[in-house]
């Protein structure tokens, strides 16, 4: 049964896979050994899986998932295969303009260029908003393509039943604590009256209340400053925060083509 097969160990050498990584396959179903020893649990590779762990691991070099992987490996057909890379190759633009623009902030504020324009905080009362909204966890990488899904949601909906909108669309971010990780958001667009919902789009009123506010002048993704500063103007005012904190998208992609020229109020809710 072993003739012609090759132990973990050797196979490790030659598919430049470590051993640890084709433990790991088997265990998730994503590249099995072509024979297990039922006595000793060893694993047992032939030459021909090579080509496959090949692909793997070139795979795993794009950065794919276990779970992209495994439904790569099990699709047979080319045209379903191009469509699972071409998707990946998307987020790869995605993420590498991110980073382009994490890069370009880096430099900003390394050369005392960051958000220059003038912090005015600022205490008012917000109303009552009815909102059509979405409420689901993201990451911090994941988040624009998230918010893309639930946009799309949301103005299907409002498309399908003619609601008025009310005003620029803004996001609650439920959790108490900063978060890279299952950040739970709510994503809302403000609507003239109550509406009931459908699906995954919520119908409900988004309270009022004393907020503290700011704006942001920039990208999304270099909002901290202003949040910070915020935060520190809160605690030497004597406020506490008192619910979710919202960031309020004035001008984006929509009215704006320089993501300099976008503007975000950053707004928290205080007592």
């Amino acid at each position: 049964m072993r003739r012609n097969l090759f132990g973990i160990g050797d196979f490790s050498r030659m598919s430049r896979l470590s051993v640890k990584a084709l433990r790991l396959y088997d265990e998730q179903g994503v590249f099995r050994p072509g024979y297990t020893d039922p006595q000793s649990g060893y694993r047992y590779y032939s030459s021909a899986q090579l080509a496959e762990a090949n692909l793997i691991r070139m795979l795993r070099s794009l950065e794919l998932s276990l779970e992209d992987i495994r439904v790569f490996l099990r699709e047979r057909e080319s045209g379903q295969r191009a469509v699972l890379l071409e998707r990946h190759r998307k987020e790869m633009e995605q993420r590498l303009t991110q980073y382009s623009s994490i890069v370009a902030a880096i430099e900003r504020l390394a050369e005392g260029k960051g958000d220059t324009m003038e912090r005015k905080i600022e205490t008012k009362e917000l109303a009552d908003q009815p909102v059509v909204s979405t409420r689901f966890k993201t990451s911090t990488a994941k988040i624009g393509e998230d918010f893309g899904k639930a946009f799309g949601a949301l103005f299907g909906y409002l498309g399908k039943t003619g609601v008025q909108l009310a005003g620029p669309p803004f996001v609650l971010y439920h959790d108490e604590e900063f978060r890279e990780e299952d950040m739970d958001v709510e994503l809302c667009i403000p609507v003239a009256d109550e509406v009931p919902g459908e699906g995954e789009v919520t119908g409900r009123v988004v309270p009022g209340g004393k907020v503290a506010s700011t704006m942001h002048a920039g990208p999304y993704d270099e909002v901290g400053p202003a949040w910070q500063d915020l935060m520190l103007w809160i605690s030497e005012k004597g406020y506490r925060p008192a619910g979710a904190g919202r960031e309020i998208y004035l001008v984006g992609p929509e009215q704006a083509q320089d993501p300099a020229d976008y503007r975000t109020e950053v707004v928290c809710p205080i007592k």
